[in-house]
């Protein structure tokens, strides 16, 4: 596990303008976590900061949306935790990105990168639309994909009982059922798990049917009550 820690600087293009935090990270083979701490932003109460990890791919760089943090105190603290399958790649360094698209980054090897040439395009929000199916409908789903659920629910994406989950099983559920939405996050139904599923707002559990979900050897459990603890999504209005 390597542990370090980068300053965070407001970038023009190659050019960093000033500081305005840091981050101290602990990154291994099979993911890692990010400590954000920034001082001196000052924006609207309403206004958020996308937070993008990003690693290198045929010469070039691009950005995988983590989440969103708050960004109306003159001190922000905030903590990702990401596994390397969702990034596929080794990660080089963390930006965050306000509405008008400046961006503040931290590159781990210090490497002079322009932070407008990252590409997020990929990565853009999915609204909720109307499905064409009918009937029920769930599909097996990464972390990464949270980013198709409405803006406000983003900070799903690091909620521990749903990071512990995924990281155990490696998948998640996306659940269509009667005009409504569901997350669901692989594990086992017994009293210690129920209880921390409650906790963490997934409070139905439910199994899935033979040959509903493909699951693969490491994504499955043998038990019986293997299943999906599910939390229920507001859809966007």
């Amino acid at each position: 596990m390597k542990r370090f820690t980068q300053y965070l600087y407001e970038y023009r293009q190659s050019e960093k303008v000033k500081n305005i935090g840091f981050v101290k990270v602990e990154q291994g083979r099979d993911g890692g976590r990010i400590q954000i701490q920034t001082r001196g932003l000052f924006f609207s109460p309403t206004e958020k900061l996308k937070v993008y990890l990003f690693y290198e791919k045929n010469g070039m760089y691009e950005g995988i949306l983590q989440g969103e943090i708050g960004k109306n105190k003159p001190l922000m603290q905030y903590i990702l935790t990401f596994s390397s399958e969702e990034i596929g790649n080794e990660v080089c360094g963390i930006f965050l990105e306000d509405r008008e698209k400046k961006r503040y980054m931290a590159v781990w090897n210090g490497e002079t990168i322009n932070a407008d040439t990252i590409s997020t395009e990929h990565l853009k929000e999915i609204e909720i639309q109307e499905s064409d199916r009918r009937g029920n409908f769930c599909e097996k789903i990464q972390r990464k994909d949270l980013v198709r659920l409405p803006r406000r629910e983003w900070k799903l994406a690091n909620n521990n009982f749903l990071l512990h989950g995924f990281y155990n099983y490696h998948h998640l559920l996306w659940i269509e059922e009667d005009n409504e939405l569901y997350i669901g996050v692989p594990g086992v139904n017994h009293a210690r798990e129920v209880q921390a599923a409650r906790a963490f707002g997934f409070t139905q559990f439910r199994k899935m049917e033979n040959g509903e979900v493909e699951l693969t050897e490491e994504e499955r459990n043998p038990r019986e009550d293997f299943g999906y603890f599910c939390r229920r999504i507001k859809k966007n209005e």
